[in-house]
């Protein structure tokens, strides 16, 4: 009897079809370096011919070395776009190949420029790097955009939204309007102050994943008109595209690495800065609902839109008191109670509270907030996500266990509606 053949295995060819793209890709990238650092040093010694070889104005060196990289990082996108299909680059792939080829060469000329000085080596390669970086968001402005409005709401919920606040009163008093000025020069402030690690945290944001820079949620603000609340992107691109406005599993697959990280310490969260400044925002308010959820709350919470009679905030006494899974009803107590309240001493200790709270996890109880059991998060989580749907919510624990998460009791108006 003849004895079977052996069967050989399909994953060599594979893993040889991933050895020969990969060696193709070193090649092109090696190749691109050495292009791109004869192109730069032809160039450069072509400008400074001339200026007699003596450029005296600093800013007008540095800004010719940023140009310089913008100019061939695009270049080198145009090259990458020209090469075979079988080498299979996606469009985010392209993009780190070009960025890459800048990097590169950014490191070699600062390497080069040691010679004279630490302070050489690390603005050259600054300059460099910033100059390839701003090449590389020019390019995925072309491709992807760098604000992803997600789940946008249709023009017809944006009116009812509007329609559902038609002769709410809104806020005005002395305090609201002193407050707005020391936030419009907090935010700016903060912008100025935050620039450095803002650059950092989106270069890391844009290598993890090319695309978008920011997520945009439309959200309800003062007197029910909406906008785009501002975040750096912590899930994949199009994360809503096929499940439509959802929150954030406690598990959720669609949250990147980096972006867990960022949601932990609310760093997402900082260019909502600009929205402050345009005032959109407030530092201290209610915080931002969406309008395709604000639609549904509307019709089935009674005196919902009384939460923006004033700007939505950053921090907010729900957040603070409550948690992220707390239901509508349990976050409009919390709101209509501060907006009776509000005032300079109640804002400041909301704003510390969830600085401490973000930050150490300290509750303002003055103790550590408890870890909540897995079961407890999945019920809390199926809670707020019926509740946002317009569903009616299963009962469950709340974020500690305890009734209501020390929610401030229902009137009798709101007990009967």
């Amino acid at each position: 009897m003849t004895a079977p053949l052996p069967i050989r295995p399909l994953a060599a060819p594979a893993a040889n079809r991933a050895s020969r793209r990969f060696r193709y890709l070193l090649l092109v990238y090696a190749i691109l370096t050495v292009v791109t650092f004869a192109v730069v040093q032809r160039y450069t010694i072509y400008v400074a011919r001339l200026y007699d070889y003596n450029i005296p104005n600093e800013g007008v060196q540095w800004s010719l070395y940023f140009g310089i990289y913008v100019v061939l990082t695009r270049m080198a996108d145009g090259m990458i776009r020209g090469l075979p299909a079988p080498l299979g680059l996606s469009r985010e792939g392209r993009l780190r190949l070009a960025f890459l080829a800048g990097a590169t060469l950014s490191a070699i000329v600062a390497w080069y420029q040691w010679q004279y000085g630490t302070i050489f080596l690390v603005n050259y390669f600054t300059v460099g790097t910033m100059g390839t970086f701003a090449a590389a968001l020019w390019l995925t402005r072309r491709d992807f955009g760098l604000v992803e409005v997600i789940a946008r709401p249709s023009p017809q919920v944006v009116a009812e939204v509007e329609r559902g606040h038609a002769g709410l009163r809104l806020e005005n008093e002395p305090w609201d309007r002193t407050k707005r000025v020391i936030e419009a020069m907090v935010s700016m402030a903060m912008i100025m102050v935050s620039l450095p690690i803002s650059i950092v945290l989106a270069l890391a944001v844009w290598l993890q994943d090319p695309g978008p820079l920011l997520v945009a949620k439309v959200a309800v603000m003062r007197g029910g008109r909406s906008f785009n609340q501002l975040k750096l992107r912590s899930m994949v691109k199009d994360a809503e595209g096929s499940t439509g406005p959802v929150p954030a599993a406690p598990a959720d697959a669609r949250v990147t690495w980096l972006g867990n990280l960022l949601r932990r310490t609310h760093i997402d969260e900082l260019p909502q800065m600009f929205n402050i400044a345009r005032g959109e925002m407030s530092l201290v308010g209610p915080r931002p609902e969406r309008t395709v959820f604000v639609q549904r709350h509307l019709r089935t919470i009674p005196r919902y839109a009384e939460r923006h009679a004033v700007r939505p905030g950053l921090a907010g006494m729900a957040q603070v008191y409550g948690d992220y899974y707390s239901t509508p009803r349990e976050k409009l107590r919390y709101d209509r109670l501060y907006i009776r309240n509000r005032g300079p001493g109640l804002d400041l200790k909301l704003f510390v509270s969830a600085v401490l709270l973000a930050l150490f996890g300290i509750s303002p109880r003055q103790r550590p907030r408890r870890r909540t059991p897995g079961i407890a998060v999945d019920r809390r989580f199926e809670r707020a996500y019926a509740a946002l749907r317009g569903e009616k919510a299963p009962p469950g624990p709340s974020a500690d266990g305890r009734r209501a998460i020390d929610a401030p009791q229902a009137s009798e108006e709101e007990r009967h509606a």
